[in-house]
């Protein structure tokens, strides 16, 4: 049974449908879709809740239509924490390091869903420095850990592993009236539409031995996604393979390390005032940086000098990051110029101080202070340093 909700006043029931079907997948897909005729439809509208096995669905969907002599409306329904892509729940900022549980509960806030069970401890680093969805950033935040998304409700669950550890026995040739079969290598997944004569208790994440002689089918493996009509639940299909998360935390931390990089590097060009101790040293009145490109292995800069006449010259860095993605190191690897200033071999870089060794073996030192948002503010060199 379905049950319909305006807000959260009941309005009606849907005991009985042409077609359903309900779709849950290890990366947090969860969607409802089911068809009635159009007299039973009259008082659904979209953005009402469907509720049925103790989940919510928000209908994002209806579509009236006429086959052969019945009218009938077609009603596409999405999970609840799907609303979490909405502009209002937006964020540009997030910096935790801690408890899993504490951290989820601040990445909640200001939302409907609370924290469920969390299966971790361990600590967790997130920083999140740029515009992201909140459930882009809720699927990141269990990437990091390694964790799988559960719904109960408006509660969050993340599990260390969803369904059953043991392999449950899927078919054998008495229980099963009809299967298909197919492989995608592109997935590394296969895909089994089954139908069972007696009913079977399957979840998604379970551990399955799926043995069928008949077709040859002798395998152990584990359930990423099911489908099924939850009026009737004897026809089932199931995706099985290697579960890999969606999202990649290495691309995230390193785009937003870019990003704070870009953004830095792009003020001490345009500080002339935090700058005028080194350029008044290199007897230079300007510089700025005209353009930069930063990609997975190099930082190309395009510098603009101004003494008289306008020179500029161009510099290829490669950079090394930490284990969370923050730049621990630059290195010139090529420049050439119209006017080639002091040339500088290596540049390393620290929470709050760089050293910079010249092509000619001189070194030199400073320390620079940066505002809230991360953009270098002043550069002091060290003397003696």
């Amino acid at each position: 049974m379905i049950e319909i909700y305006a807000g959260n006043t009941m309005i009606q029931t849907v005991k009985k449908v042409m077609t359903a079907n309900l779709r849950e997948t290890l990366e947090g897909e969860f969607t409802l879709s089911f068809t009635v005729l159009a007299k039973s439809a009259l008082a659904l509208k979209t953005k009402q809740l469907a509720k049925i096995n103790g989940q919510f669905f928000e209908i994002v969907q209806i579509n009236k239509s006429i086959q052969g002599s019945l009218p009938i409306c077609s009603v596409t329904c999405e999970h609840v924490s799907y609303t979490l892509n909405d502009d209002r729940y937006q964020i540009d900022e997030f910096d935790f390091s801690g408890d899993p549980a504490e951290g989820l509960g601040l990445l909640l806030e200001g939302t409907p869903f609370s924290v469920g069970t969390v299966e971790f401890i361990n600590t967790i680093n997130m920083k999140i420095n740029q515009l992201v969805r909140r459930r882009a950033a809720l699927m990141q935040f269990i990437a990091l850990l390694g964790g799988e998304i559960e719904y109960d409700g408006y509660q969050i669950n993340i599990r260390k592993h969803r369904g059953s550890l043991e392999h449950k026995a899927v078919m054998d040739s008495k229980n099963v009236t009809n299967v298909s079969v197919s492989y995608d290598s592109r997935e590394n997944a296969s895909s089994y539409d089954i139908s069972f004569f007696k009913l079977l208790n399957l979840s998604v994440g379970d551990n399955v031995h799926i043995v069928f002689k008949p077709l040859g089918i002798n395998v152990k493996t584990r359930i990423i996604s099911l489908e099924y009509n939850p009026f009737y639940r004897y026809n089932i299909r199931v995706e099985v393979g290697r579960f890999r998360p969606s999202i990649s935390d290495t691309f995230y931390r390193l785009e937003s390390s870019m990003s704070t990089f870009e953004s830095s590097i792009t003020q001490v060009g345009s500080s002339v005032d935090g700058l005028q101790y080194q350029v008044n040293q290199l007897g230079i009145s300007y510089t700025i940086v005209k353009s930069l490109t930063v990609d997975s292995n190099s930082i190309n800069v395009t510098y603009e000098v101004e003494k008289g006449d306008t020179h500029q010259y161009h510099a290829e860095y490669s950079y090394t990051v930490d284990s969370n993605g923050r730049i621990t190191s630059i290195t010139l690897e090529d420049i050439f110029s119209e006017l080639l200033l002091k040339e500088v071999s290596s540049l390393l870089v620290d929470a709050t101080r760089f050293e910079i060794t010249y092509v000619d073996g001189t070194t030199a030192n400073y320390n620079y202070t940066t505002d809230s948002s991360g953009r270098i503010t002043a550069i002091d060199k060290v003397e003696g340093g």
